[in-house]
């Protein structure tokens, strides 16, 4: 086995680990037990627990990130309809196997760890990603540009935070229509019109209006 190919196995295994025994329980024994190796060998590879805690936190980046790529750049706001729904998707679709475990227990890991502020700065980073999308929308038009690209980012973000903490408490009822479908329909709508007031008030016509100019 190649040095990378080992580091790869020992941040999967760390990877179970934090599934199986939280982030706690993600000892250098254990991992080097499920990799096979002894504990001196691992630090032939990473210098430190947090080290292979880092490696893993990227993992879990890089899927979050390859969720998001769509077929098409054309038209923003639609791209971000379809980001959101690939996620409600995938919390229907894989189950235990969704990353939302994984990263509350990087949210209620120690300070002084490091992992909470690695995570908060990736964290930061999609919201600005998100917040991107919404500028290049109002650059093509397919979005208005008075619209808050922030205050939208942060809506989103606010729904993925929601829809993790259900998926984790196994309320599945967050993924009927009537649920996460009508929260996206009432973000987008008000999206659309650059008024994001009627949120908190369940404006009817806008979600049929949302629902309409899909």
């Amino acid at each position: 086995m190649t040095a990378e190919a080992r580091k790869r196995q020992i941040v999967e295994v760390a990877l179970d680990l934090i599934s199986h025994h939280g982030l706690q329980g993600v000892t250098m024994s254990r991992i080097a037990a499920g990799v096979g190796i002894t504990q001196a060998s691992l630090y032939t590879h990473f210098e430190s627990r947090q080290a292979i805690l880092l490696a893993a936190l990227d993992v879990i980046y890089d899927k979050i990130y390859a969720s998001r790529e769509t077929p098409t750049n054309e038209n923003s706001l639609e791209r971000l309809r379809e980001i959101c729904e690939r996620h409600v998707k995938l919390w229907a679709d894989q189950g235990e196997r969704h990353h939302a475990q994984l990263l509350l227990e990087f949210i209620a890991g120690a300070p002084g760890e490091g992992l909470r502020e690695a995570l908060a700065e990736k964290h930061l980073a999609t919201v600005q990603q998100f917040a991107q999308i919404v500028e290049d929308g109002k650059r093509e038009g397919s979005i208005p540009a008075y619209v808050d690209a922030e205050q939208v980012a942060w809506l989103i973000t606010g729904l993925a935070f929601a829809g993790d903490v259900c998926h984790l408490m196994g309320f599945t009822s967050f993924l009927e229509p009537k649920v996460s479908t009508y929260w996206l329909d009432l973000m987008f709508a008000g999206f659309r019109t650059g008024n994001l007031d009627f949120l908190s008030q369940g404006d009817g016509h806008a979600v049929a209006e949302a629902g309409s100019a899909r």
